[in-house]
């Protein structure tokens, strides 16, 4: 079988930050979740796997509450 690729332009995706805490919200579990640092607010990402490809995967030092750790 042989897979046919299309070829064209579109604008690059933009990146996604994921970040991964078990959690619940409203009696739903989930694994991922995005963060908006505007409103200081989880966004849980209900979807439990992740599909695509890696592009890029940066690890990265933080702070979090007097907590130092490396995360991505």
């Amino acid at each position: 079988m042989i897979t046919e690729i299309k070829l064209g332009l579109c604008n690059p995706p933009e990146p996604i930050y994921l970040y991964v805490k078990n959690g619940e919200l409203s009696g739903e579990s989930y694994l991922w979740y995005n963060y908006n640092i505007n409103n200081e607010k989880t966004i849980p990402v209900q979807q439990r796997g992740l599909t695509g490809y890696l592009q890029n995967l940066r690890l990265i030092s933080k702070e979090f509450k007097g907590v130092r750790f490396v995360g991505s």
